[in-house]
């Protein structure tokens, strides 16, 4: 598919905020990645969506999205980074120079989930903190697959489980393996919001925007709607 050159993403600057490491998660310098053009689309719909929830939500309009890179990352090794069809999300920043950065999730779980659910919603393949090691430090989305639940897949289970907590209060383990206790509580949740089987997309993508919305609206009235991360200088 053809690439295209970007700066920006739903009208929002690109910084790469990897080198020189102190970097991570404050600021960067601008960049003009490749990106391919389908990819280019998603993403963009994507980001509009997030950036607009946050905003109206009070944490303020994103003025910088911090990355890890869409090409070739990772030492070389083949991935949808190679063909220009994979986002690492390192970090945004706001417009009140307070800054969301992905090592957040254990101090703001609700707006880091707020914001995975909505990635989830546009895209199959979501990578992030608990994961594994390789991606406590970004959300790598790519487009290699559709949205859509898995019961077989780590970063679908571990989502779905994550939710069920933070957001509907149950209490399950939460290892990314789709087993009888995580089948229990997510029939009991999904029976209480009118949803069959979550293995239909649009099933998937109404619990995603459900629980997306409770995590948005408990990270807003908690301290994370104050503190959505680190205060830049």
């Amino acid at each position: 598919m053809p690439r295209i050159r970007i700066k920006t993403i739903a009208g929002v600057p690109i910084l790469y905020d990897r080198d020189p490491p102190e970097n991570y998660g404050r600021t960067g310098y601008p960049v003009e990645p490749w990106i391919d053009s389908d990819f280019s689309i998603q993403a963009e719909k994507m980001f509009s969506q997030l950036f607009l929830a946050l905003q109206s939500s009070g944490f303020g309009s994103v003025t910088h999205l911090l990355y890890g890179g869409i090409g070739r990352v990772g030492g070389g090794k083949p991935s949808y980074h190679h063909d220009n069809r994979a986002f690492d999300l390192d970090a945004l920043r706001f417009s009140n120079n307070r800054v969301w950065v992905a090592t957040s999730f254990p101090p703001y779980p609700h707006l880091y989930l707020a914001i995975e659910s909505v990635v989830r919603q546009h895209f199959g393949t979501v990578l992030g903190y608990g994961y594994n090691a390789a991606h406590r430090d970004h959300i790598h989305f790519d487009n290699g697959e559709p949205p859509g639940f898995n019961r077989m897949a780590k970063s679908r289970v571990m989502f779905l489980q994550r939710a069920l907590h933070y957001m509907f209060d149950e209490s399950l383990a939460i290892d990314g393996v789709y087993g009888p206790q995580t089948r229990q509580v997510e029939t009991r949740v999904r029976k209480l919001l009118g949803l069959e089987t979550l293995t239909t997309r649009a099933n998937w993508i109404s619990f995603l925007g459900t629980a997306g919305g409770i995590a948005l609206d408990r990270a807003t009235a908690s301290a994370e709607a104050g503190a959505a991360g680190a205060t830049v200088a």
